[in-house]
Formats: C-alpha cells, structure tokens, sequence
C-alpha cells in the first residue's frame, strides 16, 4: 500500500495514471474496483454497480476516484483513476466507443452514455477532438473471468482482438485481470495463498496469453468481494499485488512518453 499511495506519474502534467477496464458483463469489473476501493477505506464498499444483467450495469462513462480511508488524510485521494466501461457482451458491430474511451476522444465533463447501437461520432459535442496525455488511458485492463475462460465466445475474443489492434497506435500497456479464480480451481477456492502455486491456474493462464495475445507476466490473478461481510487479507493481497503492477505498467509508458517529449 506504502508505494501505491506515494506514487507519483512519470509524466509532469499528468495529474493521476488513468486505468480503463473493459471485458464482459459479469467478469468483475465493477467488484475489481469495489475491492480496490474497500482496501483502501478499511471495509467493504459498493460503489460500482454490479450483477449479472446482460444489459449490464454500466452504461455511463464514469471515473472512479479512490480515497486513501485507512490513512485518513483529507482530500486523500490516490493517484490513479479506474474507468470501467461497459460489457463488451453488448457490443454489436465495432468497438468504435471503447477505442474513444481509451484515446481520450471522450468528454467526462458532459456525462457521456455508451450507446451499442450508435457509437460515439466526431462531430458529437461529447467528443474531445484535441485530447492531451490527460484524457488518454496509460493502462488498459481485459477483465476476464478465469472460470470462463475456456467458453469464451468467439465474438468476445474478436472484439477484444479489434480493440488491441485499434489501440495498438498509442503504445499503451495492456494487462489480463484474470477474476474467479477460486470458482475456476477448487485448491485456491479453499485457500487464495495457493493461486500461485495452482497448477490448473497455471493452465489458465497461458491459455489467456495464447488466445488473447497478451504475455504471462501481464496476467494477474485476483479474487474479488463477492459474498463475503468483512475484509480478507488475501483477497486484499491479490488486489494490490495486481494494482502495484498495473500502475507500474502504466508508469513505465508515461516515463516513455516524457523521454520522447525531452528529445523533440
């Protein structure tokens, strides 16, 4: 927790690292960022929406900022912001709106809703045609959920194909949140210390680097607060564990976008 709170973006006008989550409904965005932020205010929290609606909870584009609860600082707020966008179930054709979303064509201020159906245009009044290294993603997340990952639909797997190869420009990194992992390997489900010791989730993840192209040391495994009434250490351990690394991640391509900017 120390260096998750002292860390500060490689990049002098970023103000905090951007993390935005895409993956299907269901997968554990939303509870990803509930965990995260219960952690951070020393109980559980529920501030994204979750469930299993296949229309999916969340529709609006919408920051989520996280204050540091257990420290009690005012205006303690970390330094990063989680995006979760909508499932990637309800995409229909392209995934024109999460490439907006994560190239920062996207104006938070106006309170933007994805449409599936009508994807966001470059002479809407939501589209930012100027975006800045403040508005674009530094890191962007595939949440997947480990006990489905050998049922993944093929639509799924060529949207999220479409997505890295439409982001791909902007060289930002991109990491596997694999969820569920004690529902997918009975061992870790009695005890998470294992998940690294699990051969079965092992198993799984090389099948996610094969499938979706991304290597192992950017698969990052985590359960997350589901039915459970109070915090839990290893739950907290895998969360962290993942953010340290997805902010490290995000990081290390702010110091490369300040290097290039220092040689121009």
């Amino acid at each position: 927790m120390k260096e998750i709170r002292s860390l500060t973006p490689k990049y002098k006008e970023v103000k905090e690292i951007r993390i935005m989550m895409v993956g299907q409904i269901s997968a554990g965005k939303s509870s990803y960022i509930n965990t995260v932020d219960s952690v951070f205010q020393g109980h559980l929290t529920n501030r994204a929406l979750t469930g299993k609606d296949r229309h999916t909870f969340t529709k609006e584009f919408k920051p989520y900022y996280v204050e540091d609860g257990v420290k009690g600082d005012e205006d303690g707020f970390l330094p990063f912001v989680i995006y979760d966008i909508m499932g990637i179930d309800t995409i229909v054709t392209s995934p024109d709106d999460f490439v907006s979303a994560v190239k920062g064509h996207i104006l938070e201020k106006n309170g933007y809703t994805f449409n599936p159906i009508k994807p966001l245009s470059a002479d809407s009044p939501d589209y930012n045609k100027s975006p800045t290294v403040n508005d674009v993603a530094h890191c962007l997340v595939y949440v997947v959920a480990a006990d489905q990952l050998s049922i993944m639909d093929n639509h799924v797997l060529k949207i999220i194909t479409d997505i890295r190869s439409k982001v791909s420009d902007i060289g930002i990194p991109q990491v596997v949140l694999l969820t569920r992992v004690d529902e997918a390997c009975p061992l870790v489900g009695i005890d998470l210390k294992k998940v690294y010791w699990s051969r079965y989730i092992k198993a799984l993840t090389e099948k996610a680097s094969q499938i979706l192209g991304i290597s192992m040391n950017c698969i990052l495994p985590v359960k997350n607060y589901h039915k459970e009434t109070s915090l839990n250490d290893d739950i907290d351990v895998l969360a962290l564990s993942a953010l340290l690394q997805i902010l490290r991640f995000a990081n290390c391509h702010l110091q490369n976008l300040n290097q290039k900017k220092s040689k121009r």
